[in-house]
């Protein structure tokens, strides 16, 4: 039995987060708390991209409905907030663009990897708004307060290689093997899995399997 779990954003080509993904994502919580045979689970897009990000204008939309927008917003942060709690391990694996709340999500994984062709980048300023589901936090703890200020004051994309150096991605793998490979990580993390032992579980996937490519510090 697989037991690995598959989250995939499937409105392609761009996957936008729409106001119904982040009512699904609600409802997944469900689901998972209810399902002990998972041992993973994996999260990516349908076809070339992880996702280009909030749809803004149904959003938007969505805000303008309510009365009162906070516990909407409320809602949707905490629904991609809840991957990193989980006690199992969450594992984005990011192809194509990976923009805005999809980095946000994919910040909260637990682990990240990434393919040679992936785009990053949390451009809210340049729709004069800031990152609002907690991307500002686990960007800085990641790169560091001044790296992270940079890159979110202006908006500004960077490529896998960017990401390795900044700690954004734990490893950058070839696009075709790429979920694949994500799979073979989860069946190789032990059953009383730990985040605080993150780090020693993708050296020593590194260890087995040369084709990748790893951050130094991780070793």
């Amino acid at each position: 039995m697989d037991r690995v779990g598959h989250l995939v954003m499937n409105q392609p080509p761009s996957n936008k987060m729409t106001v119904e993904f982040f009512s699904e994502m609600e409802a997944l919580k469900e689901v998972i708390v209810g399902s002990s045979k998972l041992k993973a689970i994996i999260i990516s897009g349908r076809g070339r991209h992880f996702s280009s990000g909030a749809d803004l204008d149904e959003l938007l939309l969505e805000i303008t409905h309510h009365q009162d927008a906070e516990p909407f917003l409320t809602s949707n942060y905490a629904a991609i907030h809840y991957v990193e709690t989980l006690p199992l391990p969450v594992i984005s694996a990011i192809r194509g663009v990976c923009l805005g709340s999809a980095l946000e999500l994919a910040l909260f994984s637990h682990f990240r990897f990434c393919s040679e062709e992936a785009v990053f980048g949390l451009p809210e300023t340049t729709f004069n708004l800031i990152p609002g589901m907690g991307g500002i936090q686990r960007f800085a703890s990641l790169s560091g307060k001044a790296r992270a200020l940079e890159l979110i004051l202006t908006g500004r994309t960077f490529d896998a290689q960017t990401a390795l150096e900044l700690g954004i991605v734990d490893a950058i793998w070839p696009k075709k093997e790429l979920v694949e490979r994500a799979i073979a990580f989860a069946h190789q993390l032990p059953e009383r899995y730990s985040m605080a032992l993150r780090k020693v579980y993708v050296s020593r996937y590194a260890m087995r399997d040369t084709g990748n490519t790893i951050r130094d510090s991780e070793i």
